[in-house]
């Protein structure tokens, strides 16, 4: 290829690149958002659980209370949470570990078998690719079950949500994103079979 020709087309597509991260950047970029966090619960239902009493805890070990930004390569308005997310994830799986008949209760209730479930990661972020951004959620769920001073179970759980991007995205269209990776690891550690087993009196 001449030289010229070469270096004009490199030109372009530098064009190109710069454009998309501008859309990307553009708008309600520098707006923060709380993020809506509404898991859909599609656990399995059994008996498994024969309403026995089981002490659920949830706790929020994540390195930061943001999630990420809204525009790529961190840049933009922080995206937090809209409510207690700890709150947000102990409902839902008590509404799933009904459904196995679980009778979910407050820690401290003496139980054969107790649930703690600490979320180590909510993540969201969005790189840049060559036409469009990747967006992705991660979302990581440590299930233990715990008999007197043992520990005999214990499981990371992983939910996560991937979106090809053209511009930022509304408040709406996140809160789809991250709920459905939440709903994906709070799914998973229901469908736990060995973590029921561990939990079932």
């Amino acid at each position: 290829m001449d030289p010229i020709i070469h270096r004009e087309v490199i030109n372009v597509l530098r064009f190109i690149s710069a454009a998309a991260i501008v859309i990307l950047f553009s708008g309600c970029a520098f707006t923060p958002q709380a993020v809506v966090i509404q898991p859909k619960v599609e656990g399995p239902a059994s008996n498994i659980g024969k309403n026995q009493d089981l002490p659920l805890t949830v706790v929020d070990e994540r390195p930061r209370q943001t999630i990420g930004t809204r525009g790529a390569r961190g840049v933009g308005a922080e995206m937090t949470i809209d409510g207690n997310i700890s709150n947000i994830v102990r409902n839902a799986l008590a509404e799933g570990l009904a459904q196995q008949k679980f009778k979910v209760t407050a820690p401290g209730v003496n139980a054969a078998s107790e649930l703690r479930v600490e979320i180590r990661n909510l993540d969201y972020g969005v790189t840049v690719g060559f036409w469009a951004g990747s967006l992705r959620v991660d979302v990581g769920l440590k299930a233990i079950c715990s008999r007197g001073n043992a520990r005999p179970y214990e499981m990371l759980h992983r939910g996560e949500h991937n979106e090809s991007v053209q511009v930022v995205q509304s408040p709406e269209a996140n809160n789809a994103y991250v709920s459905a990776a939440v709903s994906q690891a709070v799914n998973s550690l229901l469908k736990d079979e060995q973590l029921m087993k561990c939990l079932a009196p």
